[in-house]
C-alpha cells in the first residue's frame, strides 16, 4: 500500500506533487518501469498520461525505497567548481554565451498535490514527450553514471564505458567534444542525459553511434558529428537497426556520410524537437525502413533527399524541411503504409530545384494530409500556401494513429517559429547556429555541403564547444546539493535519486534531470 502526504511547500516540484512511503502494491500498472518500454498490441503507447507531455497525477506508484548501491565508484569525482549563473538558450543563442550550469534548485513552483496523484499507470518517457516512442523507460531506477572525461578510452568515466551496459543514467561532469576512435555501440535501457554537460553542452565526433539490436533508450541533449574524420563511409551518423522502444529529444545529427539517422526494422521510435541537417557523402538526413515512427516538432535542413525517406507507418507534425531537394520520400516502395502528415513547413533554399519535389515517390499510400505548406519565395518574410494532397495518394478523413490528434500541434508558421528557436540539442552551437541562420533566411541561405572543412567553422568544420565546471554533488547520485537541499532530499545520501519522486513514477534523479531540460528551453 502507497501512503502519500504533501511535501513542504517550499518544496520545488515538476508534476505529482506529493512524497510516499510503503511498498506499492505489484499489480499491472505500478510505476515500476518495464524494460521493455510498454505498449498495446498496435505498437502505439499505453500509457494513460496524454502523450503531449506531463504526468500531472496520472503517473504509477513505485518503490519508495530498498538497498541502492551507491555511485560514489563510478568515474571520478572532481571535488572543485561550485554552481554558477544559468546561463539558458531561449533565444536560440551560441553555446559560447553559455557560462557555468547552474543547479536546477529554483525551478518550478511548489503546487498542491493532485487528487489523482497516487493513479496507477506508467509515466511516459519524460514530460513532453509524444508518439510511438513515449513509453520508452531508459535507465529509470538506476544510479548515475558519470562521464568524467572527454577521452575516448573506453575506460571508467568514459563515454564508451558509460554506454557498454544498461540500465544506466549517463550524466556527464564535463562539457565539450568527444572524439570518437571507433564506432560508438550503445547497450540497451539507457538515459542519456546530455543536458547534465557543463559550459555549452557535448558533442560527439568522428565515428558513427549506434543504438543497433537495442532497445529502451531515452536520448536527450547531444550532438552527433561523424564528418570526414570517420574513414567508414558506408556509416551513418545515428545507426538504429533493429531496434524498439526509442526516443531522441532535442538531439542534432550533422554531417554524416551515408544518412544522419538510419534505422532498418524494429519500431516504436521518436524523434523530435531534433535537428536532421548538413549530411555530407550521399546527402541523405534519414532512412527509416521501419515502422511506426513518429517526427514532431524537428528540423531537416540542407540535405539532397530523405527528409525522411517514410517507408513505415508514420506521425509526421510540426516539422520544418529547409532547402531540399526531394524534401518527404517513400522511394516508390512496394510497401503499404499508414501516415499522418500534419501542419509541416517546406521551404526551398539554393539548392532546391523543383519546389515540386517537397513530397516526392510517393507511390500508392494512405495518409491524413493536413494543415501544410510550401513558402512561395525567397527571402523576405514566411508567407507560404497550403499544399494540397499529393497525388496518388489515398486520403485519411482522420489521422490513423490515434495520438495525432493529442500533440500539442501548431499551425505550420506557429511550428516553424518554435523549430527555430528550440530545437536541437541546447544551448545551440555554432553548427546550429549556421543551420537556423540558413533557415530563417527563407531561401538564400544554404548548401549542400561535401565535407565539413567547407562550412568555415573551427575546428576543422566541427565547430568548438566550451567545458564549464559542474554543480557541487557530494554523494555522487547525479543530483546536485542545493537541488537536494531545496527538495528535502540529503547531499549526502547517493540511494534517494532513485526513490521515487512520490506517487509519479519518476525518480527523484530523473525529476532534476527532466527539470534540468526544461530549463534550457
Amino acid at each position: 500500500m502507497i501512503q502519500c502526504r504533501p511535501p513542504a511547500w517550499a518544496f520545488v516540484l515538476l508534476a505529482a506533487t506529493v512524497r510516499c512511503s510503503g511498498t506499492p502494491d505489484a499489480p499491472t500498472g505500478s510505476g515500476q518501469a518495464d524494460a521493455a518500454g510498454g505498449s498495446d498490441a498496435s505498437g502505439q503507447s499505453s500509457v494513460d498520461s496524454s502523450m503531449n507531455g506531463g504526468s500531472d497525477g496520472t503517473a504509477g506508484p513505485g518503490p519508495d525505497g530498498g538497498d541502492a548501491s551507491s555511485a560514489s565508484d563510478v568515474g571520478s569525482a572532481s571535488d572543485s567548481g561550485g554552481v554558477g549563473d544559468a546561463a539558458t538558450a531561449s533565444d536560440g543563442g551560441s553555446a559560447s554565451e553559455a557560462g557555468n550550469r547552474a543547479d536546477a534548485g529554483s525551478l518550478g513552483d511548489a503546487k498542491p498535490p493532485s487528487k489523482d496523484a497516487c493513479a496507477t499507470g506508467t509515466p511516459i518517457a519524460f514530460p513532453g514527450a509524444v508518439g510511438f516512442g513515449a513509453a520508452a523507460t531508459g535507465g529509470r531506477g538506476s544510479p548515475a553514471y558519470h562521464v568524467t572525461t572527454l577521452d575516448d578510452t573506453g575506460t571508467t568515466g568514459s563515454l564508451r564505458d558509460a554506454v557498454s551496459a544498461g540500465p544506466r543514467t549517463i550524466v556527464f561532469d564535463v562539457g565539450g567534444i568527444i572524439n570518437l576512435t571507433s564506432a560508438l555501440s550503445c547497450a540497451a535501457n539507457l538515459t542519456i542525459a546530455g543536458q547534465t554537460a557543463p559550459g555549452g553542452g557535448i558533442a560527439i565526433e568522428g565515428r558513427e553511434v549506434s543504438f543497433s539490436n537495442s532497445s529502451n533508450e531515452i536520448v536527450r541533449n547531444i550532438r552527433v558529428r561523424q564528418g570526414t574524420d570517420d574513414p567508414d563511409t558506408g556509416k551513418s551518423g545515428i545507426a538504429a537497426d533493429s531496434d524498439m522502444n526509442l526516443i531522441f529529444d532535442h538531439v542534432s545529427v550533422e554531417f554524416s556520410d551515408w544518412d544522419n539517422l538510419d534505422i532498418n526494422s524494429g519500431g516504436n521510435v521518436t524523434f523530435q524537437r531534433s535537428i536532421l541537417a548538413d549530411p555530407i557523402g550521399q546527402q541523405f538526413n534519414a532512412h527509416v525502413d521501419s515502422t511506426p515512427i513518429t517526427w514532431f516538432e524537428d528540423i531537416f535542413a540542407n540535405a539532397h533527399n530523405r527528409n525522411p525517406l517514410a517507408k513505415g507507418d508514420t506521425q509526421y507534425v510540426n516539422n520544418v524541411v529547409y532547402n531540399f531537394q526531394a524534401g518527404y520520400t517513400l522511394g516508390d516502395t512496394g510497401g503499404k503504409f499508414m501516415q499522418d502528415v500534419v501542419n509541416n513547413y517546406f521551404i526551398p533554399g539554393p539548392s532546391t530545384t523543383n519546389s515540386g519535389d517537397a513530397f516526392f515517390q510517393l507511390g500508392s499510400q494512405s495518409m491524413y494530409f493536413e494543415g501544410n505548406m510550401l513558402h512561395t519565395t525567397k527571402g523576405g518574410t514566411l508567407n507560404g500556401s497550403t499544399m494540397a494532397l499529393p497525388g496518388g495518394i489515398t486520403a485519411l478523413s482522420a489521422p490513423y494513429a490515434p495520438t495525432t490528434s493529442s500533440f500539442d500541434s501548431a499551425s505550420a508558421a506557429e511550428g516553424y517559429a518554435y523549430d527555430v528557436a528550440h530545437s536541437g540539442a541546447l544551448p545551440r552551437d555554432d553548427v546550429d547556429t549556421l543551420v537556423i541562420a540558413d533557415i530563417t533566411s527563407l531561401g538564400t541561405s544554404g548548401h549542400l555541403w561535401t565535407t565539413q572543412a567547407a562550412t568555415g567553422l573551427t575546428n576543422g568544420g566541427y565547430g568548438t564547444l566550451a567545458g564549464g565546471t559542474p554543480p557541487v554533488d557530494t554523494d555522487r547520485d547525479g543530483i546536485p546539493d542545493a537541488w537536494e537541499t531545496a527538495n528535502g532530499l540529503n547531499p549526502n545520501d547517493p540511494a534517494d535519486a532513485i526513490l521515487y519522486w512520490g506517487c509519479t513514477g519518476y525518480t527523484n534523479l530523473e525529476v532534476y534531470l527532466n527539470q534540468l531540460a526544461d530549463s534550457l528551453m
